[in-house]
């Protein structure tokens, strides 16, 4: 029974109150709704009495205190090594008058404890907004009314980054603006997020989708660098500079030649309106650049620069950023790191249209029968994001799908299990084993998607139909990359041609100037 709650100053909420059953440790869980975020926290014991510190604005991540992401989160308790076991606190019902709804804002959020239903505790997070940025209304005169405004303004000589339309500052735009950094560049660098939980880079500026700053930023920056197509209402100005860098390698059919029945027509105009605004494409490889060209019906300039996401691969720094990513992510010494991960399915969706994690791997056998000396780190395509399972053994599955640099993880995996995914491409340059659980094959090449080339032929690995075919692979892995050696070192010769570790200087030189 939660009995009193408290806050200090730098957003850390604490609960106590009673429980007097017998037992041992006891720990806390928040779990954000409509998603598979959650987080554990300890729960201190004193006798009869509990405590449980929530540190809601600054929640450990990978090595970073982070807020709580946007939504409502619903707080259990359970013992440890007990998934499954929540049970819900209540809050005394005979305190429940003196509880309050007030919004306590610490940082860019807002934050309310409150209960659900009757006595159920409950934490909501929601941004600091202005007046101007309440309500549909107020947010439709600033697409309408703000934003054109702010593009009859000067040009700024700013750079505007988009990843994944704001939900990561990573993958192309994240090592473009590196690499300005590392050449002493000095303008401003402003990243479009959509969630204030999204850590920005260093020396970077983070503006909400949506907000009066971010249509600021979207009508006056002079360059904007995106790994996607941007959401409407962008409208490309003069004097400015629209990069695409993409964001993969494609096996898998895209944008025009991708089927209707995947896509929607609704995308191909979308995709349509964007390509027109494109100024530059970046191509990851010679095999790309004619693809791309098809794909996308663009008729501009294509840099054949490599992805300057890959270049930490080739890094003099890489053993160095690999042992600061292992201090991060937690790993053991000595255990072997196996990284899973797959790509979303087009067909693989709720009612409410947000996409599943269509998840095969046994993850339970897999610590079985190699639990003693591997650790798994399972990454889920941003478009499945909100959909990754935790898993009943986190010590040996890790999920760092919210870590912010997949290539990091590449850094550090000792094999790669993927399926269609453009991640095959950006692995191969280490020479690492691949293993591909294609357990839908034949649907997803002659029905779903399609191919560019013939996958099943010039596969750097083998392609494994069910999960302990997987882990059966992964635990003779020495033999099965011996196995692939010849095919291997023909898919890194067509492949990963520009992955030298100069592809961001390449792209900076072209679209900044030296």
């Amino acid at each position: 029974m939660i009995e009193e709650h408290s806050w200090s100053r730098d957003g850390r909420l604490t609960l106590r109150g009673s429980y007097p059953a017998a037992g041992g440790a006891l720990e806390a869980v928040l779990r954000r709704r409509a998603s598979a975020d959650q987080h554990v926290v300890t729960v201190a014991r004193d006798g009869d009495r509990f405590t449980i510190g929530i540190e809601a604005a600054g929640m450990p991540s990978f090595g970073q205190n982070l807020p709580l992401r946007d939504g409502t989160w619903d707080i259990f308790v359970r013992q440890p090594g007990t998934p499954g076991g929540l049970a819900v606190p209540g809050y005394d019902r005979a305190r429940l008058a003196g509880l309050g709804h007030d919004k306590l804002s610490f940082g860019l959020k807002h934050f309310r404890f409150t209960t659900s239903g009757c006595d159920a505790p409950v934490l909501t997070v929601t941004p600091s907004l202005k007046i101007t940025e309440r309500g549909g209304v107020r947010r439709r005169v600033l697409r309408r009314v703000y934003y054109p405004l702010q593009r009859r303004l000067p040009v700024r000589d700013a750079v505007l980054f988009v990843s994944w339309k704001g939900k990561q500052c990573g993958d192309n735009p994240l090592a473009i603006a590196g690499e300005l950094r590392r050449r002493g560049d000095d303008r401003e660098h402003i990243w479009a997020v959509t969630d204030y939980s999204v850590p920005a880079p260093d020396r970077a500026r983070a503006v909400l989708t949506g907000t009066g700053d971010y249509f600021e930023a979207l009508g006056r920056c002079r360059y904007l660098i995106s790994n996607d197509d941007m959401p409407w209402p962008y409208t490309k100005r003069d004097g400015q500079v629209y990069v695409q860098t993409w964001h993969g390698t494609p096996l898998k059919r895209i944008g025009f030649d991708m089927p209707e029945s995947a896509s929607g027509a609704s995308y191909f105009s979308r995709l349509a309106a964007d390509v027109a605004k494109w100024d530059l494409l970046l191509s990851p490889n010679p095999f790309s650049t004619p693809v791309m060209r098809q794909a996308f019906r663009f008729d501009g300039e294509i840099l054949e620069s490599g992805y300057p996401r890959n270049d930490v691969l080739r890094s003099g720094n890489a053993g160095r950023i690999a042992a600061g990513v292992r201090r991060r992510l937690g790993l053991p010494a000595g255990k072997r790191v196996v990284l899973y991960a797959p790509t979303w399915r087009d067909n693989q969706c709720y009612a409410s249209g947000r996409y599943r994690f269509d998840f095969r791997l046994d993850l339970e056998r897999a610590w079985q029968e190699l639990g003693g000396d591997h650790v798994f780190l399972v990454r889920g395509h941003h478009h499945i994001a909100d959909d990754v399972p935790a898993g009943p053994r986190p010590e040996f599955a890790i999920n760092v799908t919210a870590y912010p640099d997949i290539s990091e993880l590449l850094l550090v995996s000792d094999a790669l299990v993927t399926d269609y995914s453009s991640v095959m491409f950006d692995f191969a340059p280490t020479g690492r084993p691949i293993v591909f659980f294609t357990y839908d094959l034949e649907q997803y090449r002659d029905s779903l998607r399609g191919f560019y080339f013939d996958f099943e032929a010039e596969a750097p690995g083998p392609l494994l139909a069910t999960s302990d075919e997987v882990i059966s692979a992964i635990a003779g892995i020495g033999t099965v990359a011996a196995s692939h050696r010849a095919a291997y070192r023909a898919f890194t010769a067509k492949f990963c041609l520009l992955d030298d570790g100069k592809a961001a200087a390449r792209a900076c030189d072209r679209i900044f100037g030296k």
